[in-house]
């Protein structure tokens, strides 16, 4: 089981604040004990989901893609606490937008701002809970099943600014219809990385017949079904 894109957040924030303090340590300093104190010392949560070496090998990967983060200036706690203060800043001014949306009954981008404020602050808020208290009110749409299609929906959408990933938010980049929760994207090399970013138009939709018809957006693999 991978890592979620806000665990993997996780790491790299605490990397960030802790990995110069333990590189320059006097005392049993180095790249091996800054993988070793900033796995089990702050990632707890993560450890006790994924297990020692599952977390040991997520920092040394983090860490070894970004040596600078090993040879930069420590950091007091001062810094550590108002590093940690913009974060939840950032997450909490996408979640006040989120509760804007859902008091206009705007459910799908109640929660791509929820998303939103997880990545910028993966441990500020339970954003589960968030979640589940928009999903109560709209259900999401049972995804389509393709069993026997040979066609699979993609797991993650790529984090395209200015949105970030799933759920989709609408559908095109002028028109911005808006999805019903639930629809998922198609695996496949469309024109568009995600749906808000899709420049086709309702009579550019194709039909697809796979073992059962799946109705599939030909610039970005919305599925229609």
């Amino acid at each position: 089981m991978g890592m979620t894109r806000p665990e993997l957040v996780t790491i790299a924030q605490t990397c960030a604040d802790w990995a110069p303090n333990y590189f320059h340590s006097p005392i049993h300093g180095g790249k091996d004990a800054a993988i070793r104190y900033i796995a089990d010392s702050h990632l707890d949560g993560l450890t006790l989901k994924y297990g020692r070496p599952a977390v040991w090998s997520a920092v040394a990967a983090h860490l070894d893609a970004r040596p600078h983060l090993l040879t930069a200036p420590q950091t007091t706690q001062a810094e550590r606490n108002n590093r940690q203060a913009d974060r939840n800043a950032r997450a909490d001014a996408h979640l006040n937008a989120a509760l804007c949306h859902h008091k206009a009954a705007q459910p799908y981008e109640t929660l791509a701002l929820i998303d939103r404020a997880e990545l910028a602050s993966p441990t500020h808020k339970d954003y589960d809970r968030l979640r589940h208290s928009v999903q109560r009110n709209v259900p999401p749409l049972v995804p389509t099943d393709l069993t026997g299609t040979g066609l699979r929906h993609r797991v993650t959408l790529p984090l395209a600014y200015p949105h970030p990933g799933p759920p989709v938010m609408y559908h095109g980049s002028t028109a911005r219809r808006w999805v019903y929760p639930g629809h998922r994207v198609i695996q496949g090399n469309w024109p568009a990385a995600i749906p808000e970013h899709c420049t086709a138009t309702d009579d550019e939709l194709m039909e697809w017949n796979a073992a059962g018809t799946v109705r599939v957006c030909t610039g970005c693999g919305l599925d229609y079904t």
